[in-house]
């Protein structure tokens, strides 16, 4: 029902409301299943003016794709906003899916050199397949190189999407050329440092999610051009920046501002080809609102 074009146009809207204070959207309620390997997130939200609120409920199991399960299991119920009855169970797999790599998608369009042909994805699961749609939307590739632990699993990924993209497996000496880079794993340990990255890419940080999980080292940190999808939620969950203040090496108040400020014009994005840019995202319920909002709209023009 809905493109990844008209997706990464919908966040545009949405993440101006984050920054703007139209959106509200209370930090995610999370509960932790130690004893399955789980995490179960509860997000809320709504933005004046919606016809809809809407509530997320999502179970994060990490041994999942050991089993050649889903990592992500979930359901967004949706209320009316004016009346309070609710009025829809939307799929929360597909959902998270889409507006998670549209976000990207957008942030890259901002943020990316304009003339990037090579992509590097880590991770296989739905989240790279989406990431896939949402870079391709934005600039013209040549090619996607892909870095999985498993051997296995990166050839069978790569294989599944010849058809649509040229794909390779990734190496250290690859990843080099990449100009933009997405992390896409629920990795507690950095998956690339500084020196394996080239001069003036870009980075898609989204696969980490709470404290003590990082994707990129402090050093990529340090030096990068950070923007956060919202900066009271990434001060609590985004880890890739937590550790390295932690640390004492970097600062919230080097965060060069939300991505909404950007879309708004507020701030600006890329200011030279060196440089190297980086969205960390944790996930924001106001992007799911602004899929509901989108997919009610189709249904009732329908």
């Amino acid at each position: 029902m809905v493109s990844m074009k008209e997706a990464i146009h919908a966040m545009k809207s949405a993440f101006v409301q984050l920054s703007s204070g139209d959106a509200h959207v209370p930090t995610r309620l999370s509960l932790d299943l130690p004893d399955n390997n789980t995490t179960s997130l509860i997000m809320p939200a709504y933005a004046i003016g919606s016809p809809y609120y809407c509530v997320k409920i999502v179970s994060v199991n990490y041994s999942n794709p050991n089993k050649g399960l889903p990592l992500i299991h979930g359901v967004v119920q949706v209320f009316d906003a004016s009346k309070g009855n609710h009025v829809a169970t939307l799929d929360g797999e597909s959902i998270t899916a889409i507006r998670t790599a549209a976000a990207s998608g957008l942030a890259t369009d901002l943020m990316a050199i304009k003339d990037a042909t090579i992509c590097a994805i880590f991770g296989t699961g739905i989240q790279a397949t989406s990431h896939i749609e949402a870079i391709m939307e934005v600039r013209e590739l040549e090619k996607f190189i892909v870095f999985s632990r498993n051997d296995d699993t990166v050839a069978k990924f790569c294989d599944s999407h010849s058809k649509k993209v040229n794909c390779e497996i990734g190496s250290q000496a690859t990843l080099k050329e990449a100009d933009i880079i997405c992390t896409t794993t629920p990795s507690q340990l950095p998956l690339i440092e500084f020196g394996n990255i080239k001069s003036g890419s870009h980075l898609n940080v989204i696969g980490s999610h709470q404290p003590m999980m990082r994707e990129v080292s402090s050093d990529i940190v340090i030096q990068s051009k950070i923007i956060v999808d919202q900066m009271k939620a990434c001060k609590k969950e985004a880890g890739d920046l937590i550790i390295p203040m932690e640390e004492g090496q970097w600062s919230f108040e080097k965060v060069h501002g939300e991505l909404g400020q950007v879309v708004a014009g507020e701030i600006p994005a890329r200011e030279s080809e060196n440089e190297i840019t980086l969205f960390k995202s944790v996930g924001n319920a106001i992007q799911d609102l602004a899929m509901v909002n989108l997919i009610l709209k189709k249904l009732n023009d329908d």
